[in-house]
C-alpha cells in the first residue's frame, strides 16, 4: 500500500526551478531577460522555502518573468549583458 504524507500545502506561490546558487531563505542576484530577449540584467531575488527542485520566490520576480538559472558566476562583475 502506498501513501502520501503532506507536511504543508502552499497556495498561490510563485516559484522557479532551483538556481545553481539558490539556497533557502536568501537573496540572490539572477539575470532577468529584458528588452524582448535582447539582453539580461541582474536583479535581486528573495527566495523562500524550497524543495529538491524548486524554490519559492518571495520578492523580485513576477509571474511570466524569464531568468537564467544556470551558473553565471563568470559574469559577476556585470549588471547587464547583451544576448546574441
Amino acid at each position: 500500500m502506498d501513501g502520501v504524507i503532506e507536511l504543508e500545502r502552499l497556495n498561490s506561490v510563485l516559484y522557479v526551478s532551483r538556481p545553481v546558487q539558490g539556497q533557502t531563505e536568501t537573496t540572490v542576484g539572477l539575470f532577468k531577460v529584458v528588452d524582448g530577449g535582447k539582453s539580461v540584467c541582474r536583479i535581486p531575488v528573495k527566495l523562500g522555502r524550497s524543495s529538491v527542485s524548486v524554490v519559492e520566490v518571495l520578492d523580485g520576480l513576477r509571474a511570466g518573468d524569464q531568468v537564467i538559472l544556470s551558473d553565471m558566476s563568470q559574469w559577476d562583475a556585470h549588471q547587464r549583458l547583451r544576448l546574441q
